[in-house]
């Protein structure tokens, strides 16, 4: 979306509560209305990213519409009869938003086994399943797999995750003398969006570099302040939009099913250091 600003309410809610309440109790509220207007405020969310704080925008209030827009849906999916084709595709936003979230992984756990094993559900569990061990190299790989609303959903998790994996490679390649590793595998590692990024990434954290195309582990030197670099998450959000609106993606009733070839997680023949996982 290039150029185009989005329509942003400052409505708490999508419509007044006790009108929404009372819809939801005599089920007219219906869950494509929903979640069509799910999609967009997840699009806004990640069109913003975690480090605009400042401006007309109130970033928590849209947090709190995405999760109140989740909270209406599963209770409109929870009090109709089923089966509902998009709601396979709902759980798994509902688990990426909330990446992480051990309350949120019982929940869908605890939902009829036909649907937990539907592709779409069953791609979400094991992009929490990686984030959960920490396994960067499965991580960053699965992340580039996911469609375009899918990869909005789980965008606001991207900073902590590389930002835990810098962590574990400083732990491991960091020498009094200092271990220089190329820039160029952090990029496919992390799915960074270019060296300009990796660059950033390491001078936020600390690390010192070596000319414009390596970094050096120098023990001591790595440190953590604030938040996380959000990114611009080309690669893995942007990218994926593919010359669509934001209408055509949201307002589709089909799961999109398009596959982005990953790039490999290691480069030039590079071994991962322990604890960050295997690319399988």
């Amino acid at each position: 979306m290039p150029g185009f600003e989005l329509p942003l309410g400052v409505c708490p809610d999508m419509c007044p509560a006790a009108e929404r309440a009372e819809r939801e109790k005599e089920r007219r509220l219906h869950p494509l209305v929903l979640e069509s207007a799910l999609a967009t405020l997840l699009a806004v969310v990640a069109r913003l990213g975690p480090e605009r704080t400042r401006g007309p925008v109130d970033t928590v209030l849209l947090q709190t519409q995405v999760q109140e827009s989740f909270g209406s849906l599963r209770r409109c999916y929870a009090q109709s009869g089923g089966p509902h084709p998009r709601q396979a595709t709902f759980q798994g936003l509902f688990l990426l938003y909330n990446l992480g979230s051990t309350e949120a992984l019982c929940e869908v756990l605890q939902l009829p086994a036909a649907l937990r094993a539907s592709p779409a559900l069953r791609l979400a569990l094991a992009v929490d399943s990686a984030f959960r061990e920490g396994n960067t190299a499965r991580l960053f790989r699965l992340l580039q797999t996911l469609p375009y609303l899918q990869s909005c959903a789980v965008q606001g998790h991207v900073g902590h995750a590389r930002r835990l994996a810098l962590a574990r490679l400083a732990c491991a390649l960091s020498t009094p003398k200092g271990q220089v590793l190329p820039l160029g595998f952090m990029v496919h590692l992390l799915a960074l969006d270019g060296l300009h990024e990796a660059r950033e990434l390491c001078r936020a954290h600390g690390l010192p570099l070596e000319g414009e195309e390596r970094v050096v582990f120098l023990r001591g030197r790595y440190a953590e302040e604030g938040l996380p670099p959000a990114g611009t998450c080309h690669v893995l959000v942007g990218s994926k939009l593919q010359g669509r609106t934001l209408e055509e993606v949201v307002m589709t009733e089909e799961e999109d099913e398009v596959v982005h070839r990953p790039v490999s997680p290691t480069s030039g023949g590079c071994i991962l250091p322990r604890g960050l996982g295997q690319s399988n």
